[in-house]
């Protein structure tokens, strides 16, 4: 039952004028302190960090419910959090950023689902074997310290464990779904080079977003995707890509990726950026072969506007601009996607906070590593770009 205390408005997560005013003292700590380090990593062992998937109910049908850019705390998440939990998943997926700068009050109040001294809390829902969470830019913006010690602790991986990282493996004989981590080499001074009423946009305070060591050793000793390749599908929190105006695309975590996944296509879900989009086989660079889909639509104020063709080979996207977000203010809608894997097969399932489904797609993996793509007609509400 929702208390009367209010929670915050989604209007006010504009990053505009003087809103991030008040998390400057807190980011400026989180430059003191610095990165969360020791950098948690898994043993070399040849398992450790790889968690064999599995039904709830011991069938064959594995259910998966994902959201990223989610914990802003608003009521639009809590909206977001009971559809995810209406699919009953046997795992729910953070793709990373709890808002604003995931210090250990924000991470109560906007993930964790603890009262602290402001709003009603929202709890990220748990699925009833496992939880994940990625990490974003926004919780290394405070150090990170919040979300390696509780966030990491809430999470569970379905072996009786806590989550143990801030990257993943998830296997199944079929497919192998890699959680990565794009988010701890995020943090700094070029925060404000993605603040442009702030600081113009040197190339000085630029991030590239590069995968840590650890976990490039971590997949080269335990999961050897060359050696075993089987259909993969990569999470992160930052795009590879994009096809709109104004944004950019972080390159370097797929040249990393690029001795691992060479002549083989993935599914790359990201978030970062503030909509969804549903992109062509594309790589922009030549790394990485992926059907990218951005996912950040889960709880700050959606993105608008047209997408630059030029930019990369947009599919699909979600055109509304409708959503009231208070203030006068309308933006796009949230939403999150259900994942749902039977043998070879994946289906992602798009929806938006109402639960009204928007896009379904299936992946059909074969032993090689090899996919072939399809999607449900008639599209039930994403739109086809027009040049």
């Amino acid at each position: 039952m929702e208390s009367s205390t209010p929670r915050p408005k989604l209007f006010s997560f504009l990053t505009h004028g003087l809103f991030l005013i008040p998390y400057a003292l807190d980011y400026l700590k989180g430059i003191w302190n610095g990165k969360h380090k020791p950098y948690p990593t898994y043993a070399g062992d040849g398992r450790d960090g790889i968690y064999p998937l599995r039904a709830a109910d011991g069938g064959e049908a594995i259910k998966i419910s994902i959201a990223g850019d989610w914990g802003t705390g608003t009521n639009e998440a809590f909206q977001v959090a009971e559809k995810m939990s209406a699919f009953q998943p046997d795992y729910t997926l953070h793709l990373g950023d709890v808002y604003y700068v995931g210090d250990d009050r924000e991470v109560k109040e906007n993930f964790l689902g603890q009262m602290t001294d402001r709003y009603t809390p929202v709890s990220f829902p748990k699925g009833s074997v496992g939880t994940f969470a990625l990490v974003g830019n926004h919780e290394m913006y405070g150090g990170g310290s919040p979300y390696f010690g509780e966030m990491l602790s809430y999470c569970r991986t379905g072996t009786g464990e806590s989550q143990k990282a801030s990257f993943f493996c998830l296997e199944t004989a079929a497919w192998r779904i890699l959680g990565l981590d794009t988010g701890y080499n995020s943090f700094g001074i070029p925060v404000l080079g993605v603040i442009p009423d702030v600081v113009p946009n040197f190339p000085f305070f630029k991030t590239d977003c590069h995968l840590p060591e650890e976990l490039l050793d971590w997949l080269r000793t335990n999961v050897k995707p060359q050696q075993n390749k089987k259909p993969t599908l990569l999470l992160s929190h930052h795009q590879y890509f994009s096809g709109f105006p104004k944004e950019e695309g972080f390159r370097r975590p797929a040249e990393q990726l690029k001795e691992f996944f060479a002549g083989q296509d993935v599914v790359w879900i990201w978030g970062h950026e503030h909509r969804l989009a549903i992109y062509d086989r594309f790589s922009p660079d030549g790394s990485v072969q992926c059907y990218g889909r951005c996912l950040g639509n889960g709880g700050m104020p959606v993105e608008t506007g047209d997408p630059d063709l030029k930019k990369a080979p947009l599919a699909f996207y979600d055109p509304r601009s409708d959503y009231p977000i208070g203030d006068g203010t309308h933006a796009g809608w949230n939403g999150f996607l259900n994942l749902t894997l039977h043998g070879s097969i994946l289906t992602l399932d798009y929806r938006d906070l109402e639960n009204r489904q928007l896009f379904v797609e299936r992946f059909f993996g074969h032993s090689d590593g090899s996919l072939q793509n399809t999607y449900q007609t008639p599209v039930p509400m994403l739109k086809q770009p027009t040049s």
